[in-house]
C-alpha cells in the first residue's frame, strides 16, 4: 500500500486516476440523466430509501456525481472531492452488499446502460474505485511537468477506463450467466 501511495505521489500517476475517476462518474451520471425513469425504477428496488424521497434521490444522485468529477478536476477542491467520490463508492457498495445479504441479486444496480444485475464484484469494484479515490486524495509531489507527462496521464486515463468498462462487462455477463444457470437448473428440477 505505501508503494501505491508513493506512485500516487507523482502528478503524472495522480492526474491518469483522477481523469479516469471523473470519467467514470460523468459517464454513470449520464446515464442516469438520459433514462431518469429507468434510475428511478433501480433505486426503488433497492428498497432502501421511503417512497417520498425516491425522486429527489434519483435526480440528486447524478448531480451529486458531476459535481464531484468536476470537484476532481479543480485543484482547490481535489482532495474533498476525492474523499466526496470515496463515500459515495462505498454508499453504492453498502447498499448493493445489503441487497444480496437479502438475496436480491436479481435487481439493477442503477449504475446505468444496460441492465446489470447486483453481485459481490460490483462490491469490490465500487471498494476499488474508493480506495483509488482515497489513494489519490493524499499529498502531489512537486515536480515540473513535461511533455511525456502529458501523455502519460492520457494514456493512463485511457487505460484505467477501458480497463474499468471491460471489467464492468465482465461482471454483467458473468451475472447474466448465473442466472441462466439458475433458470436452466429450476427448470429441469421441474420436469
Amino acid at each position: 500500500m505505501a508503494d501505491l501511495l508513493a506512485i500516487l505521489a507523482d502528478p503524472a500517476a495522480k492526474g491518469a486516476v483522477i481523469g479516469a475517476l471523473a470519467l467514470i462518474l460523468l459517464g454513470a451520471a449520464w446515464h442516469k440523466l438520459s433514462e431518469p425513469n429507468m434510475f428511478l425504477s433501480a433505486l426503488a428496488g433497492y428498497r432502501l430509501l421511503p417512497q417520498s424521497l425516491l425522486d429527489v434521490a434519483a435526480r440528486g444522485v447524478p448531480l451529486v456525481e458531476i459535481a464531484l468529477a468536476a470537484g476532481m478536476l479543480v485543484p482547490m477542491t481535489r482532495s474533498i472531492a476525492l474523499i466526496g467520490v470515496a463515500v459515495l463508492m462505498i454508499g453504492y457498495a453498502l447498499a448493493i452488499g445489503i441487497n444480496l445479504a437479502r438475496g436480491r441479486s436479481y435487481i439493477d444496480c442503477g449504475c446505468g446502460g444496460a441492465a446489470h444485475p447486483l453481485s459481490w464484484g460490483l462490491l469490490v469494484r465500487n471498494g476499488i474505485l474508493a480506495a483509488a479515490a482515497l489513494a489519490a486524495s493524499g499529498a502531489t509531489m512537486d515536480r515540473p511537468l513535461d511533455w511525456l507527462d502529458a501523455v502519460t496521464v492520457v494514456l493512463g486515463v485511457l487505460a484505467f477506463f477501458v480497463t474499468y468498462l471491460m471489467a464492468d462487462e465482465l461482471l454483467r455477463q458473468a451475472s447474466r450467466m448465473a442466472r441462466a444457470e439458475r433458470s436452466a437448473d429450476t427448470g429441469s428440477t421441474l420436469s
